[in-house]
């Protein structure tokens, strides 16, 4: 049977910038400087932020810091809502040690990049992210399934949509608070995204759904925005548009969290745009981790244009 898409007007925004938008960076930054972007992001008024990974350093060594950061943190007792990644039950043991209140966890749409990516095949991990969500639950704490690769994979190229319609079939049965259904290399269009949102319509109501989409071919924010127009409200994305994915060579990063909020607030779909705040965390993105910043409105502010409208 067929479940009726929900609607609400409240856009959900979450950060990801300090866990997708680093995994993949080549130099390891240094602690201090992600709690000084740690702080900074806390000001700009995300609905959640997605801090770290609980993953093991050998795989992604540039959040290998995940406890100390987590640590000093935390000892603020800090009110934002936080979520953290892992990538099995153990991860998830290492994160309840800590006040976070969302797990995340992981199951590909595709065979190939979901073996890439954590060493198992899809049936095996859904098992696993089944174990995380016991778990998680157990300790009160609410969980996000990323379902990747869902418009493409870089090893399979299309996936098709009956394989899709397995992977939503089981997740339906795990009882996550959210399905995050994730553009991994950046290949989706609108009309795709409409079509696999009505597929998955049928398994979740767009109250559980969130989208996560890469720029690779610049197409996020117009995806997102069908996203929005199909009922979907919570969407996610990285400050500067930093990040990418270690097995999928040429992806590029996330859409980006000032351009993700810009459009919304233009719409009147939010209630304010912080700009002075984004515009420390863009410096500090640039100056204290020597990241580059490829976000429309970093562009602008680096040819010392201002931001219309805002």
């Amino acid at each position: 049977m067929k479940t009726e898409p929900q609607k609400s007007e409240a856009v959900i925004l979450t950060d990801v910038t300090l866990r997708d938008g680093l995994q993949s960076e080549s130099k390891i930054i240094a602690l201090e400087a992600k709690l000084e972007l740690l702080e900074q992001l806390s000001k700009c008024q995300f609905n959640r932020l997605e801090i770290t990974s609980f993953v093991n350093p050998k795989w992604v060594p540039q959040l290998g810091d995940s406890e100390k950061l987590c640590e000093t943190w935390f000892r603020t007792k800090s009110t934002q809502e936080t979520m953290a990644f892992v990538p099995n039950v153990k991860g998830c043991e290492r994160l309840l040690s800590f006040p976070i209140p969302w797990v995340s966890c992981f199951v590909a749409a595709s065979q190939s990049f979901n073996q890439k990516n954590v060493n198992s095949s899809i049936e095996d991990t859904l098992k696993e992210v089944e174990s995380i969500v016991s778990i998680a639950k157990a300790a009160k704490r609410k969980v996000r399934i990323y379902v990747s690769t869902v418009w493409g994979c870089p090893y399979e190229g299309e996936i098709n949509p009956q394989k899709l319609e397995v992977v939503f079939q089981k997740l339906s049965k795990i009882g996550a608070d959210e399905i995050a259904l994730s553009d991994t290399i950046g290949v989706a269009t609108p009309t795709a995204v409409r079509t696999v949102l009505n597929q998955s319509s049928k398994y979740f109501p767009f109250s559980k759904v969130a989208l996560h989409f890469h720029n690779t071919y610049g197409f996020a924010l117009a995806n997102i925005q069908a996203g929005f127009e199909a009922g979907v409200r919570s969407f996610d994305g990285s400050l500067g548009g930093v990040g990418g994915c270690p097995y999928a060579k040429g992806a590029t990063g996330n859409v980006a969290s000032e351009d993700l909020m810009n459009l919304f607030y233009r719409q009147k779909r939010i209630p304010a745009f912080p700009k002075n705040e984004i515009e420390k965390g863009l410096q500090l993105l640039r100056d204290r981790l020597g990241l580059p910043v490829e976000s429309a409105l970093s562009k602008i502010q680096e040819r010392g244009g201002a931001w219309y409208g805002l």
